[in-house]
C-alpha cells in the first residue's frame, strides 16, 4: 500500500471526511437504538482514541520530550491559557450571548464546564497533523489532567457556588493513563523495535502510515461522538442553538488570541501549534461525565454539543497550518517539515 499517497489524500480532504462523519454519525444515532450497546460503545471510543494517538507516539523522540520539558515559557503559556484564560473567555462569551438571548443558568454552567476541563488527548493528534511539537503537547496534556484535579472544582465553585458538583479524581487519573501514558509507552517501544528491525531508511518508508492511521482514527471518533449524542442534540434543538453561540465566540476568540500572543512573544511555530491545540481543545468526554455525575441532563447538553463546533474549528486550524506557518516567515514551512521529521 502507498501510505504516503493515502496520507496525502486523507489530509487533503480532511474537512470533507469530518463533515461526512458528523452527518453519518448523527443519522445513525437518530435512527438506531444504542442503549443496549452503551458499554460496548464506551470501550470502542477508548480503543479508537488510543488507535488515533498511538501512531503519533511512534514518532515520539525521547530526546525531544526531555527538551520540551525544559520549555518553561511555553508550558506556562499553555497551562495558563488552557486552565485560566479559556474559562474567562467563555465567561465573556456567555455574558455577550445573554445580552441577546437569556441563557439558562444550568446551561451556562455546562458551557463553563465544557471549557474548564483539561485538554483533549485528540489535541496531540491535531498537533502532529500540523507538524507541531508532539512532545510538548504530550507534556501539556499530562500536566493539564493533573492540575485539573484542583482547577475544575475550583472554577465550578467560583461560577456555580449554589450548585454542588462532584468530580471523580479517579476518572481523571484513569483517563490520562489510558489515552496518554499507555499509547506513549507502546509508541516508544514500537519505534525502538521498528528502528532495530528496519533501520532508519526502512522506518522512513513506512513513516507516512502512522499519520494516515491517526487520520482514520479521528474520522471514526467523530462519527462515534455524533452518533452517541444525536438523540440528545435532536431533542433540544433550541437549547442547542443557544449553546452554539458562546461556543462559536469562544473558539473564534481563543484561536485568534493564541495566534497573536504566541507570535508577539516569539514562540516558535512548532511550539505554537502544541500550545494552541492543547489550550483551546477540550475533553468533552470528561465534561460529560462530570455533568452526568451532577445529576442534571441540561448541564450535560453543552459538552455534548461542543464537538459540533470544536471539531470544525480545530480541523479548520489544522487545514490552514501552512498559511499559519507563513506568519512566522523565515522559511518556517521548510524548517517545520525538517524539524518534525
Amino acid at each position: 500500500m502507498n501510505w504516503l499517497k493515502l496520507k496525502n489524500h486523507l489530509d487533503k480532504y480532511l474537512p470533507v471526511y469530518v463533515t461526512l462523519a458528523m452527518i453519518a454519525g448523527f443519522y445513525v444515532g437518530t435512527h438506531a437504538n444504542l442503549k443496549p450497546y452503551h458499554d460496548m460503545l464506551k470501550t470502542l471510543n477508548m480503543l479508537v482514541v488510543i488507535s488515533m494517538i498511538y501512531p503519533m507516539m511512534i514518532n515520539l523522540r525521547l530526546g525531544e520530550l526531555k527538551n520540551s520539558a525544559k520549555l518553561g515559557k511555553q508550558l506556562a503559556i499553555a497551562l495558563t491559557m488552557g486552565l485560566v484564560i479559556s474559562p474567562l473567555i467563555m465567561c465573556g462569551a456567555i455574558w455577550l450571548t445573554d445580552l441577546l438571548h437569556p441563557v439558562n443558568h444550568m446551561l451556562a454552567l455546562g458551557l463553563l464546564l465544557a471549557i474548564v476541563v483539561p485538554c483533549s488527548s485528540m489535541t496531540i493528534a491535531y498537533t502532529g497533523f500540523t507538524k507541531g511539537n508532539i512532545e510538548l503537547a504530550t507534556i501539556v496534556v499530562a500536566l493539564s489532567f493533573t492540575l485539573a484535579i484542583v482547577t475544575v472544582p475550583a472554577w465550578l465553585k467560583i461560577f456555580a457556588s449554589n450548585y454542588h458538583v462532584s468530580i471523580s479524581v479517579w476518572l481523571l487519573v484513569k483517563t490520562i493513563l489510558i489515552v496518554v501514558i499507555t499509547p506513549m509507552i507502546l509508541g516508544i517501544l514500537t519505534r525502538v523495535y521498528l528502528m532495530g528491525k528496519l533501520g532508519p531508511e526502512g522506518f522512513l518508508r513506512i513513516k507516512p502510515a502512522f499519520p494516515a492511521i491517526s487520520l482514520m482514527g479521528m474520522y471514526t471518533i467523530v462519527f462515534l461522538i455524533f452518533m452517541e449524542k444525536a438523540r440528545l442534540i435532536a431533542s433540544k434543538p433550541s437549547i442547542v442553538g443557544v449553546a452554539l453561540i458562546p461556543l462559536a465566540i469562544y473558539y473564534t476568540t481563543a484561536l485568534l488570541f493564541m495566534t497573536l500572543v504566541d507570535k508577539a512573544v516569539g514562540i516558535p511555530y512548532r511550539d505554537h501549534m502544541a500550545i494552541t491545540f492543547t489550550s483551546v481543545g477540550k475533553n468533552e468526554g470528561t465534561a460529560m461525565a462530570i455533568a452526568l455525575a451532577a445529576g442534571t441532563g441540561l448541564m450535560a447538553i453543552a459538552p455534548a454539543v461542543t464537538p459540533i463546533l470544536q471539531i470544525p474549528f480545530l480541523v479548520g486550524y489544522v487545514k490552514a497550518w501552512r498559511k499559519i506557518a507563513g506568519l512566522w516567515k523565515c522559511k518556517i514551512t521548510e524548517e517545520v517539515i525538517s524539524g518534525a521529521s
